[in-house]
């Protein structure tokens, strides 16, 4: 089967099982409701509150609670009464204590204020929340999960944020191949800065009142940007740091790679007819370009909409490399992660909110395409390939494999962009590279 139909049935098959619930993304202003040609009526639907997420994360959301959506049209106008049921809700329970827990808990940030002479010390976070790409880690705004058992919201929200600066030694990464007589930059020490959070972490009962609650200073040190050796080329670039909010700077972060996976496969269609690929291999590398451009526009115009100008790149001439160094790299970068970075857009694609989804159709659509790409030079590349080689690629491949799914424990859920959490980034991760 072509990898695109197995990105696809792999998306389709994590939505079925998880019944494609998430915090609902909030949706354009709607105008109200005009009269109704026939003077008047009711309609109601019922749809199902979110399934178990899984009993090994308690904090999810309810299963078997239904929320009955009644709309009530009259001469002038329209009522809309919103009744949640089942599932043993205590009385005076909110429904956006499980519809919308972070509002729920936007809501209780905006009512409070917090005493921060009571706050615990600082104390320095060791892999919590962590981002390989933006060099700013840690938890962003206000977080907000439901618990399906008790019916209570847990809340991570930062209070206030200090930047605290300080001298760093930074020795940059390179690719294992393909720099031809490039050395890898030195060690430098260049001056970074690290993120005091001030973190309460509440847990609210579905009325909104509060059961218990921590505040306490919280240390990200920076983390250096890691070169990605994919469709991110080598020696690449990133000048200055991204501000605004986390919307924002995902979406420019997307920009960013996929402006600097345009050099990248003009390298990939340069490397191709250097070594006598078919001409088909070449020509779909090229038109891989010309997407990614797209992608970058778009993107970028999302971005700037949302308040994040992306960042500039530059990128090196690079020179071309031997069959087994592309068939290295592409095994890496574009049969492993560009997969997942198609699973992912095709996850966007049903999840983000609705007026962002038909950007996310087409970039899922392209990005699918380039994952066929990349299995395609791989099997013209193998066929070129002696045993040694081969066993080597297969092993890389394997160990990239095994490295990106250890590291979706991170992954954190961003419900306007449909970016899927750990759960459903690794529920994607299996369905697909087990088939």
């Amino acid at each position: 089967m072509r990898a695109g139909r197995r990105i696809v049935d792999a998306v389709m098959l994590v939505l079925a099982g998880t019944g494609c619930w998430s915090t609902p993304a909030q949706g354009p202003a709607l105008a109200p409701t005009g009269p109704s040609s026939s003077g008047g009526g009711t309609t109601s639907t019922t749809t199902a509150l979110p399934p178990d997420a899984g009993a090994s994360d308690p904090w999810a959301r309810d299963a078997g609670t239904q929320t009955t959506q009644t709309t009530q049209t009259t001469g002038t106008g329209s009522t809309t009464v919103i009744v949640t049921q089942g599932s043993g809700a205590p009385a005076g329970f909110d429904p956006r204590a499980a519809t919308d827990p972070r509002g729920f808990c936007e809501d209780y940030k905006r009512r409070t204020k917090v005493d921060k002479r009571k706050a615990t010390g600082a104390q320095t976070a060791v892999g919590d929340g962590f981002d390989d790409y933006n060099g700013n880690p840690g938890p962003r705004g206000t977080e907000g999960r439901f618990d399906r058992a008790s019916h209570n919201v847990r809340c991570t929200i930062v209070r206030e944020e200090i930047g605290v600066q300080r001298q760093a030694s930074y020795t940059p990464t390179c690719c294992p191949s393909g720099r031809g007589n490039q050395p890898c930059p030195p060690t430098q020490t260049v001056t970074v800065t690290d993120r005091k959070l001030l973190i309460e972490t509440v847990v609210l009962r579905g009325d909104g009142t509060v059961l218990n609650t921590t505040l306490a200073w919280t240390l990200y040190p920076h983390q250096f940007e890691r070169h990605n050796c994919g469709r991110r080329p080598e020696g690449l670039v990133v000048d200055g740091a991204l501000a605004g909010s986390e919307v924002a700077t995902e979406l420019a972060q997307m920009a960013e790679l996929e402006a600097a996976s345009v050099p990248a496969f003009e390298r990939l269609a340069r490397e191709l007819a250097h070594h006598g690929a078919p001409a088909e291999l070449i020509r779909r590398a090229r038109l891989a370009m010309g997407d990614e451009i797209r992608h970058a526009r778009d993107l970028g115009e999302l971005a700037h909409r949302f308040g994040c100008a992306p960042r500039a790149i530059d990128v090196p001439e690079l020179p071309c490399r031997s069959l087994d160094e592309i068939a290295r790299e592409n095994a890496i970068e574009g049969c492993v992660r560009e997969a997942f970075g198609a699973l992912t857009a095709t996850f966007q694609a049903e999840r983000a909110a609705p007026e962002l989804r038909p950007v996310f159709v087409a970039i899922a659509d392209d990005e699918r395409n380039h994952a066929e790409l990349a299995e395609d030079v791989h099997a013209w590349i193998f066929s070129a390939l002696d045993e040694r080689a081969r066993a080597e690629i297969h092993a890389a491949r394997t160990e990239a494999e095994g490295a990106l799914r250890a590291g979706l424990h991170a992954a954190v859920a961003c419900p306007t962009l449909g970016l899927p959490g750990a759960a459903d980034a690794r529920a994607l991760f299996d369905t697909y590279f087990a088939a």
